[in-house]
Order: structure tokens, then C-alpha cells, then sequence
């Protein structure tokens, strides 16, 4: 049965459905995806925003010429060559723009640099993207199965415990990263003073 609406609105669960649907089906992004030829800023701002909208809110920019800028000061990406970003920029932008609203950038920093390290960038950015994807698909299909189930609930609050839940297992999960991050940063001790 259609659930739109006589105004032609899309119903509560319609909109949901969409929702989970795009979750379960992001763009396919890895290193190979990554254009070959190296971009000025604002193509850089430009290809960035139309791989990870899914993970904007639609209020605030995800990424800026003033944040890479940061960025490089941090050391968190290497400067540009001449003024223009590699495969490299990209797949660093990448991550530190999904994980920032989760981790401290320090945390960001060392994990990707740890991971790069061992497998080296594609290998570590193509595992990661892979995990997220995953992550993403499994909360499609958790909310799949709890927007199926008929709680007795209003529709409207039953969405908001799942959303409650949702995001109580994403906390989870950042409290566990952090810790992580940090006991490796401790397990390695403070950096060698330079003589």
C-alpha cells in the first residue's frame, strides 16, 4: 500500500525506508575511486562533500579550505604540491571527515598513521572504508527489523527509541576507540625528545 500521503508527502516510514536504503547502499568509494590526477582546493572541497554527504548533516560544511589549511598545519595531511592534493590528501580527508565527529583529532591522527604504517595507505584506507560500509549496512538492517516490529508505540516515539538506541551503540563504540587509542599511545611512550 503507498503511504503517501494526499498532499503527495512521503509518510513517516517512507522517509525511513529512504533513509535506511541509502545506508545500505553508499557510494562505492576506495583508493581506486580516488581520481588519478591531482586537485586545487576547491575541486578537493567539491569531490569530498559529494562522497561523504551521507555523513553531513546538511546545516554544516564537512569540509573547508580553512580545515585542510588546519589540517596541514596539524600535520594531520602533508602540504600540497603546488597548491595541488594527491590520492593521498583525499583518502586522509576522507577519513578524518567521518571519524572527526566521533574521535579527537590526536586519536584520528595516530590510528591512521598506525594503520598506513603497517599495511601502507590504499590497503589501510580501502580496509577502513570496507568496515564502514559494513557498519553502515548492519545499522540499515537493525533499523529494518526494529521499524518492522509493532512495539504498540506510536510510530513517531518508537523511531525515536531506535534513534536512542542507535546512538547509544555508536557511543559505545567511541568510548571503546578512544581507550584503544589511547592505551597504544601510552603502550609506545612520549616521543623522542630532538637533541
Amino acid at each position: 500500500m503507498d503511504e503517501t500521503n494526499l498532499t503527495g508527502e512521503k509518510s513517516l516510514r517512507e522517509k525511513l525506508t529512504d533513509c535506511v536504503d541509502s545506508l545500505s547502499s553508499p557510494r562505492a568509494l576506495s583508493w581506486d575511486s580516488l581520481p588519478e590526477l591531482d586537485l586545487y582546493m576547491d575541486q578537493v572541497i567539491v569531490l569530498m562533500e559529494k562522497h561523504l554527504a551521507l555523513f553531513g548533516d546538511g546545516r554544516d560544511k564537512l569540509l573547508t579550505p580553512s580545515m585542510v589549511n588546519n589540517y596541514v598545519k596539524l600535520g594531520l595531511i602533508p602540504p600540497p604540491v603546488k597548491k595541488k592534493y594527491n590520492r593521498e590528501h583525499l583518502a586522509r580527508l576522507t577519513v578524518i571527515c567521518m571519524l572527526k565527529p566521533l574521535l579527537p583529532i590526536p586519536a584520528i591522527a595516530y590510528l591512521t598513521n598506525q594503520c598506513a604504517k603497517s599495511a601502507g595507505l590504499p590497503p589501510a584506507f580501502d580496509q577502513f572504508i570496507q568496515a564502514q560500509r559494513q557498519a553502515l549496512e548492519q545499522a540499515a538492517q537493525s533499523a529494518r527489523l526494529e521499524a518492522d516490529q509493532d512495539s504498540g508505540l506510536a510510530e513517531q516515539e518508537n523511531l525515536a527509541r531506535l534513534a536512542l538506541n542507535l546512538i547509544a551503540q555508536a557511543n559505545a563504540s567511541r568510548v571503546l576507540a578512544e581507550k584503544i587509542a589511547l592505551l597504544l599511545q601510552q603502550e609506545e611512550g612520549p616521543p623522542a625528545k630532538k637533541q
